[in-house]
């Protein structure tokens, strides 16, 4: 009786396999799905110095305080100045001295130089007078440039704010020796500002080609758009760096949240993921209209959207019945 049962199986096996099973077809384009993705970013200024000394002077003033907006050329801190107040005074002395003494030696140059032709002068008196003027020339250079140097030492005791900022820490009290190189006030500008993100590098195509991109912290989302990416990858975080700008209105410097974004390029959804022979990959209608057919799909994860670049958008995917069919078999096409 075994033998019998085994002699029907075999004849009626062709006749199954030939079976033509009934699905759907529905196009890519009609199922395709566009992804909604997202990276963690922060917003970082361009411009986040500290503020030092450079002379050595006791803090006098200072006029900011931490969380305190500052704009350009506000004097932030100032230092002892009487010292080189003094100096400036000195420099102009000497810068008065060395006119006078210049005035002199031209003097004397010129008369020389009318009494040389008739030998009322020596030839060594007239290259001496010669001589002197130039010393005086270049003494009189040495004195204004020793009081160009006394003036930029004076308006150092006075810190000002090289750009819009906020202060966001004081690091010396009021009263305190500072020498050259001696922090004073941290100073974060409030224009300038960018996100910065970490992408995927096989996300990095459609956030450069998405129409709108949003930076949202807390309850808030200011549009930004992407002003460059780094052509390597991270060493941390596997991802390449975005750099984006805030279109209009910015959120405040160090805020953390994520940028957003929806990938315009059409995407398969995981269900239409299928695995056969162990390869994942999709089931589609051939072109003669009754056969499956496989295409497999490089780097797919089973259950998950697969950007299917090289799937034309109007390849006609097995819809129904798909998990029952196999490549090759011949199927019936229900208008449902």
């Amino acid at each position: 009786m075994k033998s019998v049962l085994a002699v029907v199986a075999l004849v009626l096996a062709p006749a199954l396999a030939v079976a033509n099973e009934t699905v759907t077809v529905r196009s890519f384009a009609q199922v395709a799905v566009y992804l909604e993705r997202q990276a963690a970013a922060s917003v970082e200024s361009l411009n986040e110095i500290t503020l030092a000394a450079e002379i050595s002077a006791r803090v006098v003033e200072i006029n900011a305080r931490p969380g305190d907006p500052v704009a350009v050329g506000d004097v932030l801190v100032r230092l002892d100045e009487r010292e080189f107040r003094n100096r400036r005074q000195a420099a102009m002395a000497r810068l008065a001295m060395a006119e006078a003494a210049q005035d002199m030696a031209r003097i004397r140059a010129e008369r020389a130089r009318r009494l040389a032709p008739d030998r009322f002068v020596s030839e060594d008196q007239l290259l001496e007078a010669e001589t002197n003027l130039r010393l005086a020339a270049a003494e009189l250079e040495a004195a204004r440039s020793d009081l160009r140097q006394a003036e930029l030492m004076l308006d150092r005791t006075r810190i000002t704010a090289p750009f819009a900022g906020v202060v966001t820490r004081r690091a010396v009290g009021e009263g305190a020796l500072a020498a050259p190189g001696t922090p004073l006030l941290e100073l974060v500008a409030t224009s300038g500002l960018e996100v910065s993100a970490s992408i995927p590098p096989e996300q990095v195509a459609g956030l450069l080609s998405a129409d709108r991109v949003h930076f949202d912290s807390g309850t808030r989302n200011w549009p930004v758009q992407v002003d460059r990416i780094a052509p390597v990858i991270s060493r941390g975080s596997r991802g390449r760096q975005a750099r984006l700008v805030f279109v209009g209105q910015s959120a405040a410097p160090g805020s953390e949240g994520r940028i957003r974004w929806t990938d315009p390029r059409p995407a398969l959804p995981g269900d239409f993921v299928v695995q056969r022979d162990g390869v994942l990959g999709v089931l589609l209608l051939a072109d003669d209209g009754n056969t499956v057919s496989f295409q497999a799909l490089p780097g797919a994860d089973a259950g998950r959207p697969y950007l299917a670049s090289d799937l034309d958008p109007a390849a006609r995917l097995i819809n129904e019945g798909r998990r029952r069919v196999q490549p090759g078999q011949r199927v019936t096409v229900s208008e449902r």
